[in-house]
C-alpha cells in the first residue's frame, strides 16, 4: 500500500506540473521527451541534488534549467559552472571564492559561484571533469552547506540546490578512482 501511495503521489505531482513546465528551449512532443519532462516535474518539486546524464549535445543544460525554472527557487539565480572549461589552478577559487592575498595575483576578495548561487541553483556542467581534490572539498560543502573561501578563516553558508550534468560514465570513473 505504501508503494502505491508513493507512486500515486509521484504521478500526481508530475501530472499536475506537466502542462506548467517551462521548457526553457526544449522542443518536441515525442514519448521520450514527454517522459523526460515528467522527470523534470518530479525533480522540480524536490530539493535533492540531481544528476543529468547524456551524450554531448543532448540538452543536459536545457533540462537542468527547466528543473530550476519549475522549482520554488526559480526566482533566484541559476549559476552555471563549466567544469571542463575551468583551468585546474582556478577551479577552487572560482567555486569557493578567495580573499585578498590568498595567492599571487589575488588583489581583491572574490565571491565564489557557490555563494552567488545562495537560495538558487548551482549547476555543475561536466562534473566528471572536476579534479579529485576539489571533489572532496565540494562534497563537504554540499553536505554542510558551508565552505571556506581560499585564504579565509571563516566559513560561509550557502543554501543552494545542486544540479550536475555529465556525458561521462561516472560509475567507471569511480572504479578507476577518478571520481
Amino acid at each position: 500500500a505504501l508503494e502505491r501511495a508513493v507512486e500515486y503521489r509521484r504521478q500526481k505531482k508530475a501530472s499536475l506540473s506537466r502542462n506548467d513546465i517551462r521548457r526553457e528551449g526544449i522542443v518536441g512532443e515525442s514519448r521520450g521527451i514527454l517522459k523526460c519532462l515528467e522527470k523534470v516535474a518530479v525533480a522540480a518539486h524536490s530539493d535533492i541534488p540531481v544528476l543529468v546524464t547524456g551524450e554531448t549535445g543532448t540538452g543536459k543544460e536545457l533540462f537542468s534549467r527547466a528543473i530550476h525554472a519549475c522549482s520554488p527557487r526559480c526566482s533566484e539565480p541559476f549559476v552555471v559552472v563549466d567544469c571542463a572549461a575551468l583551468p585546474e589552478h582556478l577551479v577552487e577559487s572560482t567555486i569557493f571564492g578567495h580573499t585578498r592575498g590568498a595567492f599571487t595575483g589575488a588583489d581583491r576578495d572574490r565571491t565564489g559561484l557557490m555563494k552567488i548561487a545562495d537560495r538558487g541553483t548551482l549547476f555543475l556542467d561536466e562534473v566528471g571533469e572536476l579534479p579529485l581534490e576539489i571533489q572532496k572539498k565540494f562534497l563537504r560543502a554540499i553536505q554542510e552547506k558551508k565552505f571556506r573561501p581560499l585564504g579565509s578563516k571563516t566559513e560561509i553558508h550557502s543554501n543552494f540546490r545542486l544540479i550536475c550534468a555529465t556525458h561521462r560514465d561516472l560509475e567507471d570513473l569511480i572504479k578507476k578512482e577518478k571520481f
